[in-house]
């Protein structure tokens, strides 16, 4: 009989949500802290079973030792990142919500997003990743002088402008000097929206946009050989503005909105 949890399931082995799990911490590193890293690792240590997670926030607060308010931070930042789906929970019997249900999301395929930019198309990352004990694995695997950490200037590392993260995250491919068009690129997409009086004071929504971005092209090149990144940044950044900008044109509109497009 197959388990009520095993339809929330977004993986068949729990080897594939491992390697999904850990591939989220790689990308999303600077984005979560030590808590969100541990709520991920809760979930997926609960869901080693049935590839999905039944828990109440206190069961997560006694485990980590954390408030009810910091738990609902984190969950709610692993939802933004797409890192784990949410599912509201009604009990059968007491016809009521219960606890909620977590299930860790699939890293998504970023090659479908380049499509007329490079041609390329990108593999699901496979990172693989040893279940763990008690003790969250991905404080074990990600550790001070890991290269892939401390390979960029020490003087990027403190950077808190947009241009001097993205040179950061470059560093990684061993390549800043593209920094600056990055940065561009995303200057030109973000400046032709905000002229737009309905997107007027968005400028930190498309900053985040335009990182996001950036880290994608950067783990794409772990698998692939990009003909060109900043064409694929490109691509990546203006799929992302638009998945951010229209996601709900449809609920908006009763007409087909086919044509309509990103004015880029």
């Amino acid at each position: 009989m197959t388990h009520y949890l095993s339809r929330y399931a977004n993986f068949t082995k729990a080897e594939e949500m491992d390697a999904a799990a850990q591939q989220h911490v790689d990308i999303h590193w600077n984005a979560m802290n030590k808590t969100d890293r541990a709520v991920l690792e809760m979930i997926r240590y609960y869901s080693v079973k049935y590839l999905a997670a039944h828990l109440k926030h206190q069961t997560i607060e006694t485990k980590l030792g954390v408030s009810n308010s910091t738990v609902r931070r984190a969950l709610r930042k692993l939802e933004k990142l797409e890192i784990i789906e949410r599912i509201h929970y009604v009990r059968p019997v007491m016809s009521g919500l219960g606890a909620n249900i977590y299930a860790i999301l699939p890293v998504v395929d970023q090659g479908k997003m380049d499509s007329g930019t490079t041609g390329q198309e990108l593999d699901e990352h496979k990172v693989s990743q040893p279940l763990s004990g008690i003790e969250p694995s991905f404080f074990k695997s990600q550790k001070p002088k890991d290269p892939i950490k401390t390979s960029q200037p020490p003087s990027d590392k403190l950077s808190t402008t947009l241009f001097g993260r993205m040179k950061s995250l470059l560093a990684f491919t061993g390549d800043h000097s593209k920094a600056r068009e990055f940065y561009g690129i995303h200057k030109v997409l973000s400046g032709r929206m905000l002229k737009f009086e309905i997107y007027k004071g968005l400028e930190e929504l498309f900053e985040t946009l335009a990182y996001r971005a950036t880290h994608i092209t950067v783990m794409a090149t772990k698998t692939k050989n990009i003909r060109s990144l900043p064409g694929y940044f490109k691509g990546v950044l203006r799929q992302l503005m638009i998945d951010e900008l229209f996601s709900d044109i449809y609920q908006e509109y009763s007409i087909s909105v086919d044509g309509f497009t990103l004015p880029l």
